[in-house]
Order: C-alpha cells, then structure tokens, then sequence
C-alpha cells in the first residue's frame, strides 16, 4: 500500500497534536471531577465516563494506543460505579495516573520529533 501524500501526513500531524494538546487540559480537568466525584457524586462520575470515553475514542482513532487503553479503562470503571452506585476514589486515582503519564509520554514523543526552528 502506498504512503499517504505529505498533504494528508502533515494534516494528520496537525490533528494529532491539537488531539495532545486537548487531553494535556483535559486531564487537569479530570482530576478536579475524581475529587468531586469522591464523595460518592454519580453525576460527577458519569461526566468522567464521558471525558474518558472521547479521549479513548479519538486516542485509539490516532494511535495514542496507550492514552486510548488508559482511558478506557477510566471509562469502564466509571461506568461500573455508576451501575453499582459507589464510587472507589484510590481506584480512579490509580487509572488517573496512568493516564496523566500516557499523554505525557505522547507530548514528550512529539516535542522530541519536531525539529527546532
């Protein structure tokens, strides 16, 4: 199969970074709503289900193979809080963090591969 034109290959580039760019705010904001949903907050818990389901699904669309896991990993345990109404704060915590390094990970990958100005 041949390589996509640089056109395409540059505009994927581009996509993914904003994707990068994206998740390095969202997972701040991620980490306010675990806090939230502490308490035993359901709706905070299923808007964490949803940030963790776009991330899992435009990760895995991109490539972020590891961003993409992680997320849905959060996304699954999200949704089984939800369904058994607890939340288990140290857990998400735990799946928090492997996210926050997997998105550093990327973010670290992609300045290295952009060549100084």
């Amino acid at each position: 199969m041949p390589d996509p034109p640089q056109e395409l290959r540059a505009r994927m580039i581009q996509i993914a970074g904003r994707f990068l760019d994206r998740v390095s705010r969202e997972i701040v904001q991620l980490r306010g709503m675990i806090d939230a949903a502490a308490g035993g907050d359901l709706t905070m818990v299923r808007e964490i289900e949803t940030l963790a389901h776009r991330m899992h699904g435009s990760g895995a669309m991109l490539r972020f193979n590891e961003i993409a896991d992680r997320a849905g990993e959060l996304e699954r345990l999200a949704a089984s809080f939800v369904a058994a109404g607890t939340v288990d704060q140290p857990r998400m915590l735990d799946l928090y963090r492997q996210l926050q390094a997997a998105i550093e990970k990327a973010c670290a990958a992609r300045a290295a591969s952009i060549p100084p100005p």
